[in-house]
């Protein structure tokens, strides 16, 4: 298992946990009885989930361009993408910032939102985006 491995990244489960835990009672499993999401697997210590194909979630969701969102380990994939090696490289960044950062991640992300003016300058998402680019980089060789 995973977590034997890596005692550390057991510490950052727990650290993490009520932002997963919160994710999962406000989000995730109101969506799932909503038919808008269901469970996928756990998968490389992140609990994937999927929009359910043409749900209200799916047209306001994926057919506007998203891919995937991260919600402390768990990450919610447009249908089709939970195989997509760079959208999974990326969220799987933001699982290690949600790891390290536990309750912190989602005030920071919306501290640095609104201070960086948007999403793409966002510095979590400007080092998620550089490993991503790290990963597949390697990867081509």
């Amino acid at each position: 298992m995973i977590l034997r491995k890596h005692p550390l990244r057991l510490i950052g489960y727990v650290w993490s946990a009520p932002t997963t835990i919160a994710a999962l009672i406000a989000f995730l499993i109101p969506m799932w009885g909503l038919g808008q999401l269901r469970p996928l697997r756990w998968h490389d210590g992140v609990w994937e989930w999927t929009i359910v194909p043409r749900s209200w979630m799916w047209n306001r969701y994926t057919k506007p361009g998203w891919a995937a969102t991260t919600l402390g380990w768990c990450v919610f994939f447009s249908p089709g993408l939970e195989h997509d090696p760079s959208v999974a490289i990326h969220e799987r960044r933001h699982v290690w910032q949600a790891l390290w950062l536990g309750p912190l991640y989602f005030p920071l992300y919306v501290v640095l939102f609104v201070l960086y003016g948007g999403y793409r300058r966002n510095p979590m998402e400007v080092d998620a985006y550089d490993w991503e680019e790290r990963l597949m980089r390697t990867r081509r060789r």
